[in-house]
């Protein structure tokens, strides 16, 4: 009947558990894991100055897998879901630091990108392990909140292409996204994949492992085509051209309404589309912390256009 937007129509949950799963999402410090992050309004990253390793032959050294037995997961969702209308809103899970990125968080994006060439073997068992702790978060996120969507946050591609090529992300990490896309599923939850940057080339892998949905999918990719290919198997959420002048501090609630209806115009006709405003101020990520003084005039605008 309409074009949705993603603040209408998802609540995002899990948010506190976060530091305690994988990243600090309010200062800086270190992940369960032993990585430290640099945190600010906009997001988190890990430390570039400091790796855990550099050799992956040498994880089995340093890779402590977390210990989920003191968390309590379901206290923390009663505590969270309180006064919360599930007929209202889908409730949406945010999995940060897939398989990829953790690897990436441990050694860094140059050996992380040499160890899939030199040692496949030990990157197949690195992400072995990871997998199996993502499906184990899984098991208890599903169990406390029982999600409608479940969201995992795995980029593996830059504003230009992928970090590797499709046939390597395909002998490499997609038998472990599989694996992992496979559990969520037969819990009975929708699986969305995160990826930004430009990875219109392995949508299709998406689509064939199960993801139902693509979040934050930018426009550097051919969201029209994909649109019109897989309307009815795979929603697209996003559209804003985060890296153009609607994703800067200095744009103005005029550029934010044009944007709007660029996107609705342009992705949402032909397409099984969600609109995913990301705009950036001095209070952060609007996905984040929902607050922006320009986000009124998306929304007015939204309503305007939003009809089929």
């Amino acid at each position: 009947e309409y074009i949705p937007m993603t603040f209408e129509a998802f609540r995002i949950i899990g948010m506190p558990l976060a530091p305690a799963l994988e990243a600090p999402l309010m200062q800086d410090g270190y992940d369960p894991f032993g990585v430290f992050w640099h945190v600010d309004s906009l997001g988190g990253i890990p430390d570039n100055s400091h790796f855990l390793f550099e050799d992956i032959t040498e994880w089995k050294n340093h890779v402590k897998i977390p210990d989920l037995s003191g968390i309590d997961f379901k206290g923390i969702a009663e505590k969270e879901l309180e006064g919360v209308d599930r007929n209202a809103q889908l409730l949406s899970y945010y999995h940060s630091t897939g398989i990829w990125e953790r690897a990436v968080s441990f050694m860094g994006f140059e050996n992380t990108m040499v160890a899939l060439l030199e040692e496949p073997e030990c990157f197949h068992d690195l992400l072995d392990v990871l997998t199996k702790y993502k499906i184990e978060v899984a098991k208890n996120i599903i169990d406390a909140y029982h999600p409608d969507v479940y969201v995992d946050f795995n980029d593996v591609a830059t504003a230009r292409s992928l970090f590797m090529s499709p046939e390597c992300y395909r002998e490499m990490i997609k038998p472990h996204q599989k694996e992992f896309i496979d559990y969520i599923l037969s819990r009975g939850v929708l699986f969305e994949q995160h990826c930004c940057g430009k990875c219109e080339d392995i949508i299709e892998d998406y689509v064939e492992m199960g993801a139902k949905l693509w979040h934050s999918a930018q426009s550097m990719n051919d969201l029209k085509g994909i649109g019109k290919k897989y309307k009815g198997k795979l929603t697209i959420e996003g559209g804003w051209d985060s890296s153009g002048v609607p994703g800067m501090i200095t744009a103005t609630a005029e550029d934010m309404r044009n944007e709007t209806r660029r996107c609705l115009e342009e992705y949402g006709h032909d397409a099984s589309f969600i609109l995913l405003p990301v705009m950036f101020s001095e209070e952060g990520n609007s996905v984040l912390t929902g607050r922006d003084a320009r986000l009124p005039a998306v929304v007015d605008e939204w309503n305007k256009n939003k009809a089929l």
